[in-house]
């Protein structure tokens, strides 16, 4: 029996275009934060070290273009009153 060790977890971070849903590695995919203001959209984020929740997008054109009209809306917080 082994203790602490999950053999199905892959080798490099995997995170979900927020388009298509598909699953790709971190490093594939680009990263967007939402600007300062309300309502400002999204910023893209090259090296990933901007504070506030990322939004990532993968390679795919047809994902770029409907990325465009993608609001990118705010999560309601637990335990308060969110939008």
């Amino acid at each position: 029996m082994t203790r602490g060790k999950s053999h199905d977890r892959p080798a490099t971070p995997v995170r979900m275009c927020v388009i298509c849903r598909g699953r790709f590695a971190k490093s594939d995919l680009t990263r967007h934060v939402p600007a300062a203001g309300v309502g400002a959209g999204l910023l893209p984020d090259p090296r990933a070290a901007m504070p506030g929740r990322g939004h990532y997008l993968c390679a795919n054109p047809e994902c770029a273009e409907k990325f465009l009209k993608y609001s990118g809306r705010p999560r309601r917080r637990r335990g308060g009153q969110g939008e």
